[in-house]
């Protein structure tokens, strides 16, 4: 009859299947224990230490212009240009329709400096008056020019 049921092997598989369950039960509680006390060092360790504030961060360093600046920068372009302008007139192997574009750029670039100087204030009364008829005279040769002087 035991043949028939085999209960001594059944019961016997059983007994290995616990032993191996108690085996690796006694492994995970020592994995458990491990994890455990791993943690309670760390948080000891972050008890001890107190995080500080994160700092400013500092902003990179910007070349911030002046109005004045600016203005000076735009009056010694345009003085730049008027000079371009003039020996161009003076070429005769340069057309009108050639200087054109030159010229439009330059009553844009007077415009564009007439409005910077309305920006200035008075303690900057020379670059003002530096700055205003160099414009003056930009816009002049344009008028000059469209009106057709230069023919």
């Amino acid at each position: 009859m035991t043949n028939i049921n085999n209960i001594q092997s059944i019961t016997q598989i059983i007994d290995s299947q616990t032993t191996k369950e108690s085996k690796s039960s006694g492994r995970a509680q020592g994995f458990e224990s491990l994890l455990n006390s791993a943690l309670e060092k760390t948080q000891e360790s972050e008890k001890g230490t107190q995080t500080s504030e994160l700092g400013e961060i500092s902003a990179m360093n910007f070349d911030i212009q002046t109005v004045s600046s600016i203005v000076t920068d735009k009056t010694d372009k345009l003085l730049t240009n008027l000079e371009s302008y003039a020996s161009k007139l003076d070429d005769t192997n340069v057309s009108l329709k050639d200087i054109e574009p030159v010229l439009e750029e330059l009553n844009a670039d007077a415009a564009s400096l007439l409005e910077e100087t309305l920006s200035l204030g008075e303690d900057d009364q020379n670059l003002i008056d530096i700055a205003t008829s160099t414009a003056v005279t930009a816009k002049t040769e344009y008028l000059k020019f469209q009106r057709g002087d230069y023919l």
